[in-house]
């Protein structure tokens, strides 16, 4: 010990040691800090960006079917970036969802790539084309290429159309559709479309049948009047029809009719 030290009190030299201690203890505190500072500063800044490109891989989620947002909230702990490539029309996923994305599902991949997506609009729409009036296979032809497809073809009586002719079709033409929509033609079997039941005229007189035609709906236009002898009938008096009463048939339907005679 020093002549300085000896001569100091003892409780002098017992604080002066403290505040020795205290400073050294201060300074170390500081380098520890900083220390850790430079340590989560390297770990964020160098060591990890390094880790990720040279270190774990991983499998890159299917990302297919959902929307942007909802794959951001499902997949957030992956620190995935979603890069929206395009839009593209799509018959298979709804619209606003994604539809393609690279790299692949599956594919293996580092944390934080960026992936790119293509988003669904929907199916494509067309404007379903009118082949009311055209044969079977024309109509075929003319649908084709709108990516349409004819799901069914029924026959229907038509009082329009002759046999093999499209008479009726679903959707009608010149609408907006979904180019997935399915197609139903209705094909004309050359027969009258039924509408009424033929009423009976036999023993009417010819100015009643006639009235009851025209109540019916019946085109008098196409009413044949034919004459026959029946003496015992008093004259005019209707006693054979065709159609037969009973027949459902079309009021467009010509309409034959025996009427009576006296001579």
């Amino acid at each position: 010990m020093t002549e300085k030290n000896k001569k100091l009190p003892p409780k002098k030299w017992i604080g002066k040691i403290f505040w020795v201690l205290l400073k050294h203890s201060l300074l170390a505190g500081f380098a520890f800090l900083l220390a850790g500072i430079f340590i989560v500063f390297s770990m964020d800044k160098i060591i990890m960006p390094l880790a990720l490109k040279s270190g774990i891989e991983i499998k890159a989620p299917d990302f297919t079917g959902f929307t942007i947002e909802d794959a951001k909230k499902i997949y957030k702990g992956m620190n995935f970036e979603l890069i929206i490539d395009s839009e593209e029309f799509n018959m298979e996923f709804p619209i606003n969802t994604i539809s393609f994305q690279y790299p692949s599902p599956g594919t293996k991949i580092k944390p934080g790539r960026r992936i790119r997506v293509k988003v669904s609009l929907g199916t494509r729409p067309v404007s379903m084309p009118d082949v009311v009036g055209k044969s079977r296979r024309d109509a075929e032809l003319i649908i084709k290429p709108y990516g349409l497809k004819i799901v069914k073809q029924e026959w229907i009586h038509s009082n329009d159309f002759v046999r093999g002719i499209v008479a009726s079709q679903y959707p009608e033409g010149g609408q907006e559709i979904p180019e997935n929509t399915e197609v139903i033609l209705y094909i004309s079997d050359g027969l009258p479309e039924t509408n009424v039941i033929m009423p009976n005229l036999i023993d009417l007189s010819f100015s009643a049948a006639m009235d009851t035609l025209k109540t019916y709906g019946f085109d008098i236009l196409k009413v044949n009047i034919q004459k026959e002898e029946a003496p015992e009938l008093l004259p005019e008096t209707v006693i054979d029809q065709h159609p037969d009463p009973g027949t459902a048939i079309n009021t467009s339907t010509v309409v034959d009719i025996v009427i009576s005679t006296s001579q």
